[in-house]
């Protein structure tokens, strides 16, 4: 067991000035500084949990002595981890906590490192490179070759191309596969919904082409957690060993871990011993897998403690989402007094082009001059290229908005080809995500490229993704920096990914430096090499380099998905509406802002379900992130009357933009 400090109005102090001036005088907030035992937090949006989080961490290395024993931190994405990490860093005695015993990471990065990778490699499995997308598009490329799922897919007389590739792409692992030795030629797999029983011709080829991918190196996320409970399950005394050497567990934005994860870290830390801390908010449950139901999610216990307060936003925001708590009811309650400025836009098929200047006008007139250093948004709960454009016009996406805008992760299509990762690359570093995203990304399809070349490193090991530098470094001490230059100037700052002939002047600078082509696999390689059409976002003289922002003078609106901005706290944020998509059937499928408005603006008092409460929770994330400027934009062919007037009364402005363009200005706006 471990020891903590008695939590005394002046040590609250004294944490409270370690980290900033921050004040950690709330009941609650004391209740989890000192609990020692296992306990679920319920945190409303802006309450500080990261922040009290870095406290318990700061209180804790008081007293931790411990050379063998550490705490263990985890997240479900790097953008938690990395504001975990950025205040611990500034802590004298809590930068401890970021190094051996202890771990600070995502969930992904702590079933991989202590559970999933060393049972993978005890099996003899190569890895070349963990990715969804990847593996996703490399099967679609290679199914064809199994004939029961081509003639399925392609030649029967109602044939099931959808499913098969849905089966195909999301082919994951089963646990109780038969270890079948280093090349396995068949593995069981998870059965999805219709999937062909394992029996079964397509059954049997499904396990086949899982078997093939493995021999590969590729493989899915939920690959690593199905190695991992059966690494548990067949490991005597692994998890007790794990329970030793952390004491304390905390799993952050609890609600954004579940199905197999969740259900593995229970396993392990839910046996009464163990210290197992879970901090989340219900109604930010952003992802989802359709497969799952609700007891498959983080549901906070009996004892919870709530964490009511807001320091983000006023009363004024604060109202307005409480009624969008779908998934747990809870009303926010306001610490600060601070006024927010909320606007409605309305807007038609001719006018949705004006949406994101009419909200930057709106910015300019509450900041003025101090636009330029205010942090502002414009997201939509789907971010991607629209695809069908059959039926009625709908905004489907944040690109019906701003044509310019591009997601970085781009499309799933040809993922796993050379090209279609350096665009990737190409697209975060436009979108200045962290050097070492980038250059991961350059790394994991560099060293497929070596690995078909034949390279490997000093001890005989093929390349991947973390020893490829090595792997070139072998071969000749000064070609890892000849290749970064190249990739530098011909991916990163270059258009080589976006044009053929700049990509072919690219390859027959890169391919020399590998050697000559082996026997047998100039077809491969040249596959691999292919280029990939992609359309590139071709940017109007002064507007800047990213796709993802526009640009108003000195006002900058920063563009993303919801998803994107969840964790964040801006100065402004313009919620545009979109499509919330599951499916083809008109159940699985609704307009997020149409759908939850009457109820946020108190018209309509009802439970959300289904595709309705992922668009409650996607647009409840998005509208508790801004401090003072809050716009939402609806189609104005939607927006009732008795909406408009519930709007007026709770003091929202209204910008109605077919009108405007008409040279019309509307009573009272």
């Amino acid at each position: 067991m471990f020891e903590i400090a008695p939590v005394t109005p002046e040590l609250l102090d004294a944490l409270g000035t370690e980290l900033g001036g921050c004040d950690f005088s709330h009941q609650a907030q004391k209740s989890f500084l000192e609990n020692k035992g296992s306990c679920d937090i319920q945190a409303a949006p802006g309450n500080g949990k990261t922040t009290l989080l870095a406290a318990k961490l700061a209180l804790l290395s008081r007293t931790w002595t411990s050379r063998r024993q550490g705490i263990c931190v985890i997240s479900h994405t790097n953008a938690a981890r990395t504001e975990v990490e950025n205040l611990l860093a500034k802590h004298l005695l809590g930068a401890r906590f970021m190094a051996y015993p202890h771990f600070t990471g995502t969930v992904t990065a702590f079933i991989n490192q202590f559970i999933a990778l060393p049972y993978l490699r005890g099996l003899g499995w190569n890895v070349r490179q963990i990715d969804d997308d990847v593996f996703a598009a490399e099967a679609l490329r290679r199914y064809e070759g199994w004939g029961a799922l081509d003639w399925l897919a392609n030649k029967a007389k109602h044939g099931s191309k959808h499913a098969v590739e849905s089966w195909v792409s999301g082919l994951d692992l089963s646990p109780d596969f038969i270890d079948a030795g280093t090349n396995p030629d068949t593995l069981a797999v998870r059965r999805r919904k219709g999937q062909h029983h394992a029996d079964k011709p397509c059954g049997i080829a499904l396990a086949q082409l899982k078997a093939a991918m493995v021999r590969s190196g590729l493989y899915r996320y939920a690959d690593m957690t199905a190695l991992a409970q059966r690494a548990l399950a067949t490991t005597p005394g692994l998890a007790a060993r794990l329970r030793a050497r952390f004491p304390l567990v905390i799993l952050d934005e609890a609600q954004d871990t579940n199905g197999d994860q969740l259900k593995l870290l229970e396993a392990l830390f839910k046996d009464g011993i163990t210290a197992f801390q879970r901090l989340g908010d219900q109604n930010q449950t952003l992802y989802e897998d359709d497969a799952l139901s609700p007891a498959d999610y983080w549901t906070a216990g009996p004892g919870v403690i709530p964490l009511d307060g807001t320091r983000r936003f006023g009363t004024e925001i604060a109202s307005f989402a409480s009624r969008l708590t779908a998934r747990a009811k809870q009303e926010i309650v306001c610490e600060v007094q601070r006024p927010g400025v909320r606007v409605l836009f309305l807007f038609d098929q001719m006018t949705i082009a004006d949406v994101i200047g009419a909200y930057a006008a709106e910015a300019r007139e509450l900041w003025g001059d101090a636009c330029a250093q205010r942090n502002v948004w414009a997201v939509a709960s789907r971010h991607s290229i629209a695809g069908h454009k059959a039926g009625a016009w709908l905004p489907k996406s944040l690109v019906d908005y701003h044509p310019a805008y591009r997601s970085e992760s781009g499309s799933r299509d040809e993922a796993s080809r050379f090209c279609r990762q350096f665009q990737k690359a190409s697209l975060y570093h436009s979108a200045e995500k962290s050097p070492a995203e980038v250059v991961g990304l350059l790394a994991a399809a560099l060293a497929e490229l070596t690995q078909r070349y034949g390279l490997t490193d000093a001890n005989a090991r093929a390349a991947n993704a973390n020893n490829v530098w090595a792997v070139l470094a072998h071969r000749d001490l000064g070609l890892p920096r000849r290749i970064r230059r190249l990739l530098r100037d011909n991916v990163l700052v270059g258009d080589a990914p976006w044009e053929v002939n700049a990509w072919h002047a690219m390859l027959e600078a890169l391919l020399p430096l590998l050697g000559g082509m082996p026997e047998g696999a100039a077809d491969a390689i040249a596959d691999y090499c292919a280029f990939v059409e992609n359309e590139k976002v071709t940017l109007v003289a002064g507007q800047t380099r990213s796709t993802k922002e526009a640009v108003f003078g000195d006002l900058t609106i920063r563009m993303g998905s919801i998803h994107s901005v969840k964790g964040r706290t801006v100065d402004g944020i313009l919620v545009v509406e979109s499509q919330i998509w599951k499916g083809a059937a008109a159940a699985l499928q609704c307009m997020d802002l149409e759908t939850v408005l009457p109820q946020a603006f108190g018209l309509i008092d009802q439970g959300f379900v289904g595709v309705k409460l992922t668009a409650a929770t996607s647009v409840f994330v998005g509208v508790t992130r801004p401090r003072e400027l809050l716009g939402l934009a609806a189609r104005k062919s939607v927006i009732t009357p008795q909406l408009i007037a519930a709007a007026q009364v709770r003091g929202w402005k209204i910008v109605d933009l077919p009108l405007l363009a008409a040279h019309v200005v509307p009573a009272g706006a």
